[in-house]
């Protein structure tokens, strides 16, 4: 069955000839045909009346944030009718599939964390009613492990090692069900502190030192994948995807094809819609 798939970016540099070049053959493979728009146009697509436009929609982007390195990052949006206007579309049934640092989308609004399963602080922010620190990251290899072999994402896929970034950040663990994890040490004091690191453009020695290795709000995660409901519709958040290896594993190209199909097929938005979840606006 062909499927349509919209890719957005922007608002983080990515290495994006090699990104499309993997989502073009992800899609040649498969028979899909696919379009790219970028941040902050991409906005228009993302309304409850473009609901079917779409099969399902690759958010690799970060709206709602402005990044310039040696400054603070600064919080910008959404608007009113901006986030009106998403959570109609999820509230209509649109496929999800959240990659990598699109989990820091949105900071100003609490509830689209709920949308993704967790979320990236680039800066001291709130989430449930709780002021969290900012989040933390570091570069490593490690083992990308299978912990749900039935879930339809997980068809084919092994354990594989990639070379990716690792965050050190909230997963919101009842709002998901995980297919995916990783072997790395989730110590915080491995992990360089986002917001030190941004704002002065060079790190001082900050970490994620005396936080939570065992997840919950003020710590990290071992999770790499999950699935979620979010309105009626399906969404799927691979953590993986920070640049060209990682574009290039045929593990994570399986992944990602899997995730773009799951979020489009009739049993996943029969799911979602047999139970859905009520997106709080700004």
């Amino acid at each position: 069955m062909t499927r349509r798939i919209l890719v957005i970016t922007g608002g983080h540099r990515v290495a994006l000839d090699e990104f499309l070049g993997a989502i073009a053959e992800i899609c040649t493979e498969r028979d899909w045909v696919w379009a790219h728009t970028t941040q902050p146009s991409a906005q228009e697509w993302l309304t409850g009346e473009l609901s079917g436009q779409w099969d399902a929609i690759l958010l690799h982007d970060i709206p709602g944030l402005r990044l310039k390195r040696g400054a603070e990052p600064v919080i910008d949006g959404p608007d009113p009718q901006s986030a009106a206007n998403m959570v109609n579309l999820l509230d209509a049934g649109q496929g999800l599939v959240v990659l990598h640092h699109a989990i820091s989308a949105w900071p100003g609004w609490e509830g689209w964390a709920e949308v993704v399963g967790a979320r990236f602080h680039y800066r001291p922010g709130r989430l449930r009613g709780v002021d969290l620190p900012s989040s933390g990251y570091r570069i490593d290899r490690f083992t990308v492990q299978v912990t749900d072999p039935q879930h339809p994402i997980c068809v084919g896929v092994t354990d594989f090692e990639i070379d990716d970034e690792l965050y050190f950040a909230p997963v919101l663990n009842d709002r998901i069900h995980p297919i995916l994890s990783q072997d790395a040490d989730m110590d915080g004091a491995l992990f360089q502190d986002t917001f030190d690191e941004v704002s002065n453009g060079s790190s001082t020695g900050v970490t994620c030192a005396d936080r939570n290795q065992d997840g919950g709000l003020h710590g990290g995660s071992s999770l790499m994948g999950w699935t979620t409901t979010a309105g009626s519709s399906p969404v799927a958040t691979l953590l993986m995807g920070d640049g060209p290896s990682t574009f290039a594993n045929p593990m994570f190209r399986l992944l990602l094809g899997n995730a773009l199909e799951w979020a489009s097929s009739d049993e996943a938005h029969e799911a979602a819609q047999a139970a859905p979840f009520p997106i709080p606006l700004p």
